[in-house]
């Protein structure tokens, strides 16, 4: 029993020394349409034993997000942002990410469905992948192959390892 009288229950989070499986990579993904965010979480569902899908409705709350992350806590492997959201649109969000120390050399893609060229130009400035968004469900495996082809070498292999 603790000390105010409630049973002591102990988690295997209580002690992450103890744990045996490797942390996942952490994909973060802003986006404002719902259906959206649900098309890339599914899109990673292959890979749900090494990565994990952290969405946000739009680029502040993700930005938020990284500047509280604590220290100890790993950087996301991969950002995604769509260009067009409300407060802080994807660009700005690109732009601000890049100023921020710990997460200046993160991946980023730009997701969107425009195709303009001065998108991918901007994109290309701020060092910066650029996608396309899928017109249907059927190119999903490939989306999926160029999101994980931003991301370094050693979580591209660890997260190819899907089926392991």
């Amino acid at each position: 029993m603790g000390r105010t009288g409630i049973p002591l229950i102990l988690s295997s989070t209580s002690f992450p020394m103890i744990q045996s499986t490797e942390p996942k990579s952490i994909v973060l993904y802003a986006d404002d349409d719902p259906e959206d965010r649900e098309l890339v979480i599914e899109a990673f569902d292959p890979y749900t034993h090494h990565v994990e899908v952290i969405t946000f409705p739009e680029g502040k709350s993700l930005l938020e997000y990284l500047r509280r992350l604590p220290l100890h806590v790993q950087a996301p492997c991969l950002v995604i942002l769509d260009i067009n959201m409300p407060l802080v649109n994807g660009r700005e969000c690109l732009q601000q990410l890049r100023q921020l120390d710990r997460f200046g050399s993160v991946p980023v893609v730009l997701f969107t469905t425009s195709s303009m060229p001065h998108d991918r130009e901007f994109a290309r400035r701020h060092n910066a992948g650029f996608i396309t968004k899928p017109t249907g469900i059927t190119e999903l495996e490939r989306i999926t192959e160029e999101f994980i082809s931003h991301c370094n070498d050693e979580i591209k292999e660890k997260i190819q390892q899907k089926f392991i």
